[in-house]
This record gives C-alpha cells, structure tokens and sequence, in this order.
C-alpha cells in the first residue's frame, strides 16, 4: 500500500488529442481521474497509457462567458488551454499556466484593454473579443508537468498562434527535487511519438532536464530569483564530451560567469560562445551535433548593424528593432534613454538583446576575357583595395558590370 496524505491527493485529467477531430465540440465533463502524489522511486506502477486515452476536454463557448465560473472552479489550478478564434477556426493558440483562473481573467482584461498585451502572442488575441474565443481545458496537471504537456500538445495540435514551438522547461525551487511521478510521466508521452521524432526529442529534453534537477540542490540563491525558474546548462566547447555543469537557477548562474542577465540572453539566444569559458550557454541541454550552430560573437565594424529583439520577463520575444532610433519611437521615448536601456539591457518590464547583423558581402573578382573567378575578396572594403577605386566607383563597376583593367567585379560566385 502507498502511503499518502490527504495533501497528496491531486485531480488530473488527461486529453488524447487523437479522438477528437479539429473543430469538435464538447461539453465540461465531470470524468476525472485520480492518483496519489507520493514520493517513492515505483511510481512507474501509478500511471497507466490508458488515462491518456480515456478523458476529454472541457470546453467552454467563449472565454467571456466562461470567465466567472473559470475564476470559482480553477483558481490555483495548472493546466494546458486552447483558446481558437471563432471568426478563423485556423487561428488557435495553446499555452499552459499554473493558475487557469489567473490567466483566463489575464486574457480577458486584454481583450477588453484593460491590460498591455506582453508577447506577439497576447498582441494578437488582444485584436479579438473575449466572446470570439472559444477555449478548451485540454489537460489539467500538476504545476511540474504544465509545461511537458504544453509541449506535448504542440506536436499534437501544431497551433497556428504559437510563434515558437519548442517549450523551454523550467524547475521551480519551491518544488524541491523528488520529481519521480513527473519523469514516469514524461516517459509515457514519449512512448506515444515515433522514437527519434522531432516531437519525441522535444520531450526527452524534458526528462533529460528533471533528471538533472532531481540530483542538484537548492539554496537561498536559488529562491530569489525575479526572472522565471530556469536551469542553466554550460558546456565547454572545447571538452564537448565533458558532462556539462549545470546551475540551478539563473542568480547562481549569474554569480558564476560574472555576467548580466541581459548578456546571459545574448549568449544564449544568440548562440554565441561565451568566450572568457570557452562555454556553450543553454536554458536546456544541448547535443553534440547541434555544438556548430554556436560561434564567437562578431566584432563591430562599419558593416555591422545593431537589431534591438525585445523579450518579456517569461523570455519570450515580443518585437524587433533594426536601430536604436526605431526603438525609441515605438515606445515614444527619447533616444538618448533608449541608448541608456540597450546598453544597460533592461527597459521597464522587458530584457534587451542586441543582435549583431552583417551586411557584409563577398565581391567574386573575374577575368574578363576568360570570365574565371580570379579571386574572392570577403567585403567590400578589400575590393576597394585590391582595386585601388573609391567605394562610388566600385558601387558602379559592381552594379553595372562593367570591365575594368580586364576585370569584371560581382557579388555573384558564378557569372
């Protein structure tokens, strides 16, 4: 016999999305399926495929309709949602929350105007009222598994509204570190996708992330934290088989590196190597194969231009800048204060990235008699020496192919 507490007695309810075709329509259903919450390494045994199968979804109409009883019934409730815009079924949103009744009563102020929309996301299910989004409860979970379930119903549903379809996971402190029912879990749902699919790595990202939590320790650190619950995983690129040192929060991360949040973001983001580590910087564990997506930063030079991508506290992406001028007048601000957020990282509520863009390009020197490639000169700027012209002439020789001393010059590498 388990030993639980009556604490430990949790409602979950749990959608195949396989038996329902898009567009259905079911009424809030009352079948719910139980299952002690325990803490003892068999908790493989508590779970079987068929609870996956075997419920439904609870729908509601309209989100303004739905809103007061949503507020009684799912306050502190974590969940997986599925809001679809009435006037373009193709048009739906999935997320997941902790607290169902705070973020339905989130998206109903937005779509009233009585709250700033935070994501491209919220941008646009402000644009529609309340009454023209119909929303399902698609699963109901735990607080730990609200995201692997908001990742698992991507691959199943592929939203329309969703700009990223891969989930980051996050561990919060608070939940300690005794994640056996969540890990028992996650491996069922990766037994239900084609092994080696991309949906089945997205969630073996998931398990390989708990089991990471379930042997770290948290400390005070780890608790004050003012961005969300994240792991940091550093690898060092030049021991790319090496285990990676994992941090249990930002904060502890932060006061490792010796770096700021918003130049933490930039590496990762980025797909920079932070070089004083030589490390490889991710909110998830990162395979072997994927280490050549990362590079040393750029340095700046007269064909480099600054983009300002702007992200919420949730490290979400909101909006891009190409200038620092374009920044300051979306948000109607001086340039001289926008200049002071970009390089302070940081404006109101939101995180700062500068991404750095080159606009520079190859230039294919040709004989012109014979029209092979002579050489290929990496910018513009070694085109001007090679030729000794000025930039205008060359801008000419280049635009109009003309022949100069038995030379033709292109940005083409085939003529």
């Amino acid at each position: 016999m388990w030993q639980i507490t009556k604490n430990y007695l949790y409602k979950i309810n749990f959608y195949n999305a396989n038996k329902f075709s898009k567009g259905s329509r079911t009424t809030v259903a009352n079948k719910f399926y139980y299952y002690r919450r325990h803490y003892s390494s068999k908790s493989d045994n508590l779970y079987n495929k068929d609870i996956l199968y075997n419920s439904i979804p609870i729908y509601f109409d309209s989100l303004e309709t739905a809103i007061d009883e949503i507020k009684f019934k799912y306050l502190g409730v974590s969940g997986v949602y599925k809001l679809t815009n009435k006037d373009d079924l193709n048009r739906f949103y999935i997320g997941s929350t902790n607290n169902l009744a705070r973020r339905m009563d989130e998206y109903n102020s937005l779509t009233k105007g009585l709250r700033n929309p935070h994501s491209s996301t919220e941008i646009e299910i402000s644009k529609t009222p309340a009454l023209n989004w119909s929303l399902e409860f698609i699963y109901i979970t735990t607080p730990q598994l609200s995201l692997v379930f908001e990742q698992y119903a991507i691959i199943i549903f592929k939203p329309t509204i969703n700009k990223y379809n891969k989930v980051i996971p996050r561990i919060n402190p608070l939940w300690g570190n005794n994640f056996d029912n969540t890990i028992s879990t996650i491996k069922i749902l990766m037994s239900l996708l084609p092994e080696n699919s991309e949906g089945y790595i997205r969630i073996l990202v998931f398990l390989q992330t708990f089991e990471r939590a379930r042997n770290l320790k948290f400390e005070q650190l780890d608790f004050d934290n003012k961005y969300s619950c994240f792991l940091i995983f550093a690898y060092d690129i030049k021991k790319p088989n090496n285990e990676p040192i994992v941090y249990s929060s930002i904060n502890r991360a932060l006061k490792a590196l010796k770096i700021s949040y918003s130049s933490l973001l930039d590496h990762i983001n980025n797909y920079y190597i932070y070089k004083p580590s030589n490390f490889i910087l991710s909110f998830e564990p990162v395979s072997i194969k994927n280490f050549n997506k990362y590079t040393l930063k750029l340095i700046g030079d007269n064909q480099i231009r600054k983009h300002i991508t702007v992200f919420n506290l949730e490290n979400e992406e909101i909006i891009e800048f190409k200038s620092g001028r374009e920044m300051a007048n979306y948000f109607k601000i001086d340039g001289k204060v926008a200049r002071n957020a970009i390089a302070k990282g940081e404006f109101l509520d939101y995180i700062l990235i500068v991404k750095d863009i080159s606009y520079r390009k190859a230039v294919y020197v040709y004989d012109s008699n014979t029209l092979k490639l002579i050489v290929k000169l990496e910018s513009l700027t070694a085109a001007l020496k090679f030729a000794k012209v000025n930039f205008y002439t060359m801008k000419d020789l280049i635009n109009s192919g003309k022949t100069f001393e038995e030379k033709i010059y292109s940005y083409k590498d085939k003529l």
